[in-house]
């Protein structure tokens, strides 16, 4: 399941995370994106295939902060921590798309970072390239 709703998410990340780390993404910030792994742990998630308890951390913490962050503000930061990121942070952003309005907004963001993630040969960030339909209405970020 590429884009589970954001409720399932945060359901199987609560489920699966190290202890204490549960609420990590509603506190998060752009600056601790990369610490996502070290706090939240890299475990996969029990019910998700596929998805990472540091993956649905900086995905939930993504879909939080574009709720109190000006679109153009989202897309600097959404630019700044692909390409400084590593291949987990980057796979984050890509996974991210679909629940950002931004993505939808900025199609060219998106597109590079797609292109870019293709391009690399990495196999985890060509399928989350692949998943990255930004255009997509399913995977909206509910608002509970």
């Amino acid at each position: 399941m590429p884009h589970p709703p954001i409720a399932a998410l945060r359901s199987a990340f609560t489920a699966s995370a190290k202890p204490g780390s549960q609420d990590w993404p509603t506190l998060a910030d752009f600056t601790v994106f990369a610490a996502a792994g070290r706090t939240c742990g890299r475990a996969p998630l029990i019910g998700l295939p596929g998805w990472t308890c540091d993956d649905a951390a900086r995905v939930l913490a993504l879909a939080e902060l574009a709720t109190r962050t000006p679109e153009g503000d989202l897309s600097a930061h959404l630019r700044t921590l692909y390409w400084r990121g590593d291949a987990h942070e980057r796979r984050a952003v890509l996974r991210a798309l679909p629940y950002l309005s931004v993505a939808r907004r900025d199609p060219a963001l998106a597109t590079a970072l797609v292109e870019d993630a293709l391009r690399t040969g990495d196999p985890h960030l060509i399928a989350a390239a692949r998943f990255a339909d930004f255009t997509s209405a399913t995977a909206t970020v509910d608002p509970d």
